[in-house]
Parts: C-alpha cells; structure tokens; sequence
C-alpha cells in the first residue's frame, strides 16, 4: 500500500501550522506531540501541572473547532508530548474528528489496516515535565511487542534527527538495529533543531516533524 501522510509535530499553540493539514491531501494525519503551550515558571517557582492544564483546557476547548475542520474525515494517530499535560483527544473527537490516541496503556492502533505503535515518554529532564523517564526501555518493549509497521514517538532514537546535544532513545537505536522488525517508518518531533528532516537508516524512513507541516509519501 501506497500511504500519504501528514505529520505534524511541536506545534505549541501555532494554529497556523496545524491548520495547514488543512490544505494539503494525505490519507492519514499523525501528530507526534507538543500540540500544546504552557505556563511556564512564574515567580521563580517551578512548573505547576494544575496551572498548566488549566491554561491547556481553556485553549484547546477554542481551538479544537478549527483543528477537526482542517482534519477533515481523515484519522489522527496522536501521541503526546512533554509539554502536553492534557490530550487534545477529547476535544478534537466532541467535533467530529476520528483520533487514535498511544498510550502507555494502548501503545498499538490499526488503522486502514497498517499497525501503528509508540510512546510519548522521553529522556529525564529534571521531573517537571509529563513523560519523563530515567529508562526507556520498558516503553520500547511495549511498543515493538505489537509488531508495528509505523512507529509512533515523541522523542526521536539517539542518533538518528535528535540534534548535536543527543536528546533520543538508546535503546529503540538498539532494538531497530539489532532486533527483528518490519517497521517502515518512523515518525517523531521534539528536537527542534532537526525539525523538518528526513533520512533513511537501516530501511526505515525517519522524519522528525518538529514546527513543522510535513507530508511524506511510504509504501507500507
């Protein structure tokens, strides 16, 4: 199957990018966390998840409207990211939109026949952020154990589009390189300096849609 997809990846609140799924075609739509803004530290003190899902609430309930439209009757693969402490999920389905969230607990979706599966976590920061984790590893087991054809994360594999700092996933570098797989592709964000680029490694086509519209064309 010859599958177009729409990737749409660390958005914070810039409708003007998501709404741009809007004007291109694609069979699918895959958002790969960061849809979402925040607060951010006030006064000095930390990050505050109830501020921040209060400000998140009251700004997707306005905006989900528009996103739904510009989905169209496409399906959504969503995934969230670090600085998502609630899911658009809910208000993108109140208005009509068809979203296959991945989760810890639902880390596989089939859509269209083509078995998506991911994780939103990502490397520890410093423990303020949703998704934080000292050891991935147990997410990667989850994920691989479905047998996906399309992997779905927020955080890239380390070093593969994860920027000079080495922000991604040792041990999903490991298992797509040394384990059995038939995943054709992989599709993740949250490192914005490698936002908009793709490569191919080891068979598999990675794109890190970090600010980014991107429409990609695989054969799955």
């Amino acid at each position: 199957m010859i599958l177009t997809i729409a990737h749409v990846s660390d958005t914070h609140q810039t409708s003007s990018i998501f709404t741009s799924v809007g004007q291109v075609e694609s069979d699918i739509v895959i958002v790969t966390g960061d849809v979402l803004d925040n607060v951010g530290r006030v006064d000095g003190l930390g990050i505050e998840p109830r501020r921040e899902r209060r400000k998140q609430r009251s700004w997707t309930r306005k905006y989900a409207k528009k996103w739904a439209e510009a989905i169209g009757s496409r399906p959504v693969i969503l995934v969230c990211g670090n600085h998502d402490f609630i899911s658009p999920m809910g208000w993108l389905t109140h208005y009509g939109a068809e979203v296959h969230e991945i989760t810890s607990s639902n880390p596989c979706v089939e859509v269209m026949g083509i078995r998506f599966a991911g994780f939103r976590e990502i490397n520890w920061i410093a423990g303020e952020w949703p998704g934080e984790a000292h050891d991935l590893t147990p997410c990667v087991e989850r994920a691989l154990a479905c047998d996906p054809d399309i992997l779905v994360t927020h955080s890239p594999p380390a070093g593969i589009l994860d920027s000079r700092y080495g922000y991604g996933v040792k041990p999903l570098t490991t298992a797509l390189a040394y384990r059995a797989h038939r995943i054709k592709a992989h599709f993740f964000g949250h490192v914005h300096e490698d936002g908009g680029k793709v490569v191919e490694v080891m068979g598999i086509y990675f794109a890190n849609g970090a600010e980014r519209c991107m429409v990609h064309t695989i054969e799955v």
